[in-house]
């Protein structure tokens, strides 16, 4: 298992978010160093009539959550 964490973004075109799971051997991760982590990467909104797409450094972090990443057996 790896340390890993959900990074949610807010869609810059409304009220709802965007996931980004990343891993990170960090035992925490603030929202600056969330932001430098995931700044470069590419977004792109699910929701349906939305389609936004860009970097994630052109949003907000909502919400940071740490989880374990389990990796399967070989």
């Amino acid at each position: 298992m790896s340390k890993a964490y959900r990074v949610e973004f807010l869609c810059p075109k409304g009220t709802h978010t965007i996931n980004l799971q990343r891993k990170c051997s960090k035992p925490s991760l603030s929202e600056s160093e969330a932001m430098k982590l995931c700044a470069n990467e590419e977004l792109a909104c699910a929701r349906p009539n939305c389609g936004w797409r860009g970097k994630a450094s052109h949003t907000k972090v909502v919400r940071i959550i740490p989880f374990d990443w389990v990796l399967a057996p070989a």
